[in-house]
């Protein structure tokens, strides 16, 4: 360790050193290096040598084994210098090189070769564990990574659009170890993969792929009903859904649909201080995690309070005890009729009532000679007024 150490720490000074120079012809009566060894790491290489007396410098190269080739060359001017490192190179891949001292003519000797092989690059991450949270959320544990040069993790993804993996989070320091991702669609199936990144940005290969569904989303609530007969309120219906937790009820304000409502039952009232007004609802099933049927596939209901009762039909007999009223209700709601006389004048009005249960009645206390106003309302059995019907009796 205290050797490659020396060796590592020698890379600011030497690769100043080094220029590149065309290759010329070797000369074989010139000293050759000897000793020639290479020492690897995950991305780098150390090439040392033994120090050449009466030499000027010392050419390097690299073989290309794509190109079966050997590359440019590497100068080192110093004739004391023994040691150079070649950076940038890939993990686990064998890479050669060669060496040869030069004259002050800048004439080659005889090269010699090593070759070696980079370190394997970290070992991946282990995932531990992958689980759905709650609507849209899923939890990612791994293990910590064993190597103390670890410094973050990259948490990838894959995108089922353009078929490719993305970086979605990038984890600090090497122990934090786990990751919720969010904002994902019901039901859907999802890939991740973790990759450990070193101080000296050395990436691990990926970990094996982590494959999770999120929670479905509960079917859409069939068979609503809501009702158009009962007074100050509208009460909905629906069928069960099977694995819902509660019901979310909808009701269209401004053209579009805002909650207003929750239950566990399958029926919700909603109480409304207005006759024969009309309303248009949706509801919704949601689950113990949060996911929801679909609102835009959800049918739309109408329902509708109440509507006041029909003005009743008046009919009148002027008798010698008085007049007479007969009653018609034209939506056969009435259940009582309300009489309103007036009496007086402008300056001094007043009022006398009658409420009856049939659908006759006469009034007995009348004035020859004068004009009777009356107001006859209908009253249903919920105790909704209808509208007068206004009558004139003249004597």
């Amino acid at each position: 360790m205290k050797k490659w150490a020396l060796l590592l720490i020698s890379l600011m000074i030497i690769t100043g050193c080094a220029v590149n120079k065309p290759a010329p012809k070797s000369n074989p009566n010139l000293p050759k290096v000897t000793n020639f060894k290479a020492y690897p790491d995950r991305n780098a290489m150390a090439l040392k040598w033994n120090t050449v007396k009466g030499i000027k410098g010392y050419f390097l190269q690299k073989f290309n084994f794509k190109t079966k080739k050997w590359g440019k060359i590497i100068t080192v001017k110093d004739p004391y210098q023994t040691l150079y490192v070649d950076t940038n190179l890939k993990p686990n891949t064998l890479y050669r090189y060669r060496i040869a001292t030069f004259d002050k003519n800048k004439i080659p000797s005889l090269a010699i070769e090593t070759e070696q092989k980079t370190l394997p690059s970290v070992a991946p991450v282990i995932p531990l564990e992958i689980r759905p949270l709650t609507k849209g959320e899923v939890k990612i544990i791994f293990r910590p990574h064993p190597n103390e040069r670890v410094n973050s993790y990259i948490i990838q993804r894959f995108n089922d659009t353009n078929g490719k993996w993305e970086n979605i989070a990038t984890l600090k320091p090497r122990y934090n170890v786990e990751y919720i991702d969010k904002g994902l669609k019901d039901g859907k199936i999802y890939k991740y993969r973790i990759i450990a990144v070193t101080f000296d940005d050395l990436k691990s290969s990926p970990s094996k792929e982590l494959i999770i569904s999120t929670y479905p989303k509960p079917p859409v609530v069939m068979n609503v009903k809501a009702t158009v007969d009962l007074p100050k309120k509208i009460q909905l219906s629906w069928s069960p859904v099977k694995g819902a937790a509660y019901y979310k009820i909808y009701k269209k304000k401004f053209l579009i649909f805002v909650p207003i409502a929750k239950t566990k039952n399958t029926f919700y009232i909603d109480k409304i201080d207005k006759d024969g007004d009309t309303e248009y609802y949706k509801v919704t099933a949601l689950t113990i995690h949060q996911t929801e049927s679909l609102l835009k596939k959800t049918p739309e209901v109408m329902g509708q309070t109440l509507d006041i009762p029909a003005k009743p039909l008046v009919s009148t007999n002027i008798t010698n005890s008085g007049v007479e009223f007969i009653f018609n209700s034209p939506d056969n709601r009435a259940k009582k009729y309300l009489i309103v006389k007036e009496l007086g004048n402008l300056l001094n009005k007043k009022e006398k009532k009658y409420l009856i249960n049939g659908n006759r009645f006469t009034d007995t206390q009348t004035d020859k000679n004068k004009t009777l106003t009356y107001y006859i309302y209908a009253i249903d059995k919920y105790g909704l007024i209808s509208k007068p019907s206004k009558v004139e009796v003249s004597f």
